[in-house]
């Protein structure tokens, strides 16, 4: 029964852990929309956005290897047609240079013009190769000779000239393939850049996702020494709100007892957090005007401050350091409730708290 026991616990304990990393996955993107909403832009991208980049820019990239891999088709498919129409050339000069061959003209050549006719005599090649026609001669007419070297220097002329178009299209694809080779070489920097910049988002993500789980702890550790406490995590800061009517008599700003009270349980839990986040005291009242009695007040905007630096003025003499508070005043333009009920000018009535983790600008 133990052992069976003891193994129902591991089964729990490891669904426990991957219900948790399953939903810190789902969350992940929640956590970006919060940072961006506290910079009121788009400061952090979604893991959603990032791969849709990263499947941009990996798309981007296979195009460019498209383009060189087709320019290495064209430069060796030209190559090949260049090689092909050397040899064909070179084949048909040794054809024509059979042909030509003193023993074969003698064979072919009529001397004799037709009877009466008055034609020129003919000499006839193979009929793949074609015809010209000489004016009657006979074998050991230099005409024969000076036909082969006029046709042998027509066929270099065009050896060399398709030797020169071809070099001018090699050339031509040698630039565009260092061209290409250059673009991607950018891309691939730009790339890396990207992934580095993505890394580091992802970093400050773990860091965010990090002050947001001790946020929550810092949450659950008031909520339990102190019940009457509102609080909530909203645009990635812990909001701890006190009723003013706890805190301070009717129109004044010096802590009353009950008030002092409630401070020093939950002061430990703030000065503990302090180390990794700012404390931001707001001080806020209902719409009431300020009466003469109040004194030194002149507006309700003098009376909220007062009482936000009067809990700045408590935590201090508890030994918080300085570096870490901030005091506000908001008076009656930020209320949470309507002011024309009574239970609704109570709620207004109130001092909050902000734990702002140091790695989230400020913004209230």
């Amino acid at each position: 029964m133990i052992l069976q026991s003891m193994a129902v616990k591991k089964i729990m304990l490891v669904s426990g852990f991957f219900v948790t990393f399953i939903l810190g996955i789902a969350l992940s993107d929640i956590m970006l929309h919060t940072v961006n909403s506290i910079f009121n832009k788009e400061i952090f991208k979604t893991r959603i956005d990032m791969k849709a980049k990263l499947a941009e820019k990996n798309e981007e990239l296979e195009s460019w290897q498209g383009k060189f891999d087709e320019s290495t088709r064209n430069y060796d498919r030209l190559s090949e047609e260049t090689r092909q129409k050397q040899e064909n050339l070179n084949k048909l000069v040794k054809e024509i240079d059979a042909e030509i061959d003193p023993a074969v003209i003698k064979d072919a050549l009529l001397t004799a013009p037709s009877s009466g006719s008055g034609e020129m005599g003919k000499i006839f090649l193979k009929p793949s190769t074609g015809e010209t026609i000489l004016n009657p001669t006979t074998t050991d007419d230099p005409t024969v000779t000076q036909f082969k070297k006029t046709f042998n220097k027509k066929a270099k002329e065009i050896i060399d000239a398709s030797k020169q178009v071809l070099g001018e299209k090699v050339g031509q694809l040698n630039q565009q393939t260092m061209r290409i080779n250059e673009e991607l070489k950018q891309k691939n920097v730009q790339l890396i850049k990207r992934l580095n910049e993505v890394e580091k988002y992802k970093k400050k993500l773990d860091e965010h996702k990090k002050q947001i789980n001790e946020l929550e702890g810092i949450k659950v550790d008031l909520e339990k020494t102190v019940g009457i406490l509102e609080t909530k995590i909203e645009s990635g800061r812990l909001r701890v709100s006190f009723k003013g009517d706890i805190l301070f008599a009717s129109g004044r700003h010096t802590l009353r007892k009950e008030g002092s009270e409630l401070l020093e349980s939950v002061f430990p839990i703030l000065n503990k957090s302090a180390r990794n986040n700012d404390i931001f005291i707001a001080g806020h009242t209902d719409n009431v005007p300020i009466t003469s009695k109040a004194g030194k007040y002149e507006s309700n905007w003098d009376l909220s401050t007062y009482r936000a630096i009067e809990v700045v003025k408590y935590l201090l003499s508890k030994g918080m350091s300085p570096n870490y508070l901030t005091a506000a005043g908001y008076g009656e333009y930020k209320p949470v409730a309507s002011n024309s009920t009574k239970e609704g000018r109570s709620k207004n009535r109130r001092v909050e708290v902000f734990l702002i983790p140091k790695i989230i600008k400020r913004s209230n």
